[in-house]
């Protein structure tokens, strides 16, 4: 993986440049999203649908994220508990979705994914890891919103696929945080 690659030898100003650029890339997905994606919503959709919710939870999450990331003393405790959060909380949008539908099949798999999701959240903030945080994010997407894909009819179609997008965009900028910055982890090896 390119970020356990770059974990030798890499200074701290090289971590800061592929930090801001995995906040272009975070902040581009979430637009891109938000503009291409998902069809136009009014202001109360983004209250009653899971989807249209979960998308300016994203941005408010990012947004969050960055807030901490500019202040001038390094918070990282509060940072993971920020991203466990963030994790524990993603699976709840399809389960919300599914309990709308009335799907009771889907409401089983939904909570199992609160459960997966939710004890990687745990793992990785009272591991102190960065990289099991990033990872969780980006397997959200990769295993779970691509599982989704065409499969979920009791969600917005355009969601799975906008996830995702987030989810990778997010679990890498996650990710690179570990490079540098020792995790307990990473300094018992």
């Amino acid at each position: 993986m390119l970020v356990v690659g770059m974990h030798e030898g890499m200074g701290m100003s090289g971590r800061r440049a592929f930090e801001v650029l995995g906040f272009c890339v975070l902040f581009g997905a979430v637009f891109y999203t938000w503009a291409r994606l998902a069809p136009a919503a009014s202001l109360p959709s983004y209250v009653r649908d899971p989807a249209y919710f979960a998308l300016a939870a994203a941005l408010a999450a990012a947004a969050g994220f960055g807030v901490l990331r500019l202040l001038r003393v390094r918070r990282a405790s509060f940072e993971r508990l920020w991203l466990a959060l963030f994790l524990a909380a993603m699976p709840v949008i399809y389960l919300w979705a599914a309990l709308l539908a009335g799907d009771r099949d889907a409401v089983a798999i939904e909570l199992a994914g609160l459960v997966i999701f939710g004890g990687l959240a745990l793992l990785g903030y009272f591991r102190e890891s960065f990289l099991i945080l990033g990872l969780g994010i980006a397997a959200h997407g990769v295993a779970w919103d691509a599982w989704h894909h065409h499969r979920a009819g009791f969600i917005e179609p355009w969601y799975p696929q906008a996830c995702l997008l987030i989810d990778l965009a997010f679990g890498l900028l996650v990710a690179i945080q570990h490079v540098g910055l020792p995790d307990r982890a990473a300094a018992a090896r």
